[in-house]
């Protein structure tokens, strides 16, 4: 009986690391996909690229999860309310709202308002499970966001009393908020289907239910164009954000909770800032290290309630 609680005890800390790394992967890739998607604008629409993003994944992840779907299609079948929720929450809405917010809104109010997602999925988690922050997360939380708006602000407060709310603002702010109900309904998931086949699943209710808006768009006027740097945006964000992202965030929130892997969203200004360094040439500042530290302290602070 010792030997397996001291087992138990080494297994935590090395499953914590790994939820760690997992997480920030997935950051970096969706700041990717914020570089990829804002770079594409005006010339793929956002849910076509949305429409891409979820088919280019649901082919990569198919070979390895249709023989589950298959002998598992009575637990897909029970549960399908609940799997449709959770993929119109967490990937149709909340990519597409976040795509087409980007057509009209600027960075530095895109990464203000994705840097209330930890906040709230701390209020969702309450509503859901009647979960109750404690005191570390919350000054983690807020910590936290004080590196966030160093970045995005420049470090300049003075910042903020420019800043202007229009619809591309409102639709990230959606998407944010649909993101944070599909972060805290994940412990809901079906413990019988495998990680890969819950993620399959997801990208084929996403790709589905996404088509319409697709349709009503390209009827519009704006259909999904065929060139070289479009295709090789859709092989972005299906293989990144999608697959690699989406399975890091859901190990990360099943290993963390999801209080606690929300927190790593604050990470994303911070992976914009460098890939802006390496791909667009831009220069890392004093207020991007000031950030960063402050961000990497706040999920420090977030983790240790944890710990004790």
């Amino acid at each position: 009986m010792a030997e397996r609680l001291a087992s138990e005890r080494e297994a935590a800390p090395t499953g914590a690391a790994s939820a760690y790394l997992l997480l920030a992967v997935a950051m970096l890739s969706w700041a990717g996909n914020t570089v990829v998607g804002r770079a594409l604008v005006g010339t793929v629409p956002p849910f076509g690229l949305s429409l891409m993003r979820w088919t280019v994944a649901f082919l990569v992840l198919a070979p390895f999860a249709l023989g589950e779907i298959v002998a598992k299609r009575a637990v897909i079948l029970r549960r399908w309310r609940f799997l449709l929720a959770l993929g119109l929450l967490g990937l149709t809405l909340c990519n597409g709202l976040g795509y087409l917010g980007l057509q009209w809104t600027t960075a530095i109010n895109a990464g203000l308002l994705n840097s209330a997602g930890p906040m709230l999925t701390l209020v969702a988690a309450f509503l859901f499970h009647r979960e109750r922050a404690a005191p570390l997360q919350i000054a983690g939380v807020g910590v936290s966001l004080l590196g966030v708006l160093a970045i995005v602000l420049r470090g300049d407060p003075g910042a903020l009393l420019h800043l202007e709310i229009n619809r591309g603002d409102a639709a990230i702010l959606a998407g944010v908020a649909t993101w944070s109900v599909y972060t805290v309904l994940l412990r809901r998931v079906p413990r019988e289907l495998s990680p890969v086949a819950l993620l399959a699943v997801l990208f084929a209710i996403a790709g589905i239910t996404v088509l319409p808006l697709h349709l009503a768009e390209s009827a519009l006027g704006y259909p999904l164009p065929a060139r070289g740097e479009a295709l090789a945006g859709y092989l972005y964000v299906g293989l990144f954000p999608a697959v690699i992202a989406f399975f890091g965030w859901n190990r990360g929130v099943a290993t963390l909770g999801a209080a606690r892997a929300s927190l790593f969203a604050h990470l994303m200004p911070l992976f914009s800032a460098a890939l802006a360094y390496a791909f667009l040439g831009e220069h890392i500042a004093l207020f991007h290290l000031a950030g960063a530290a402050l961000i990497f302290f706040g999920i420090f602070l977030a983790n240790r309630y944890a710990a004790g």
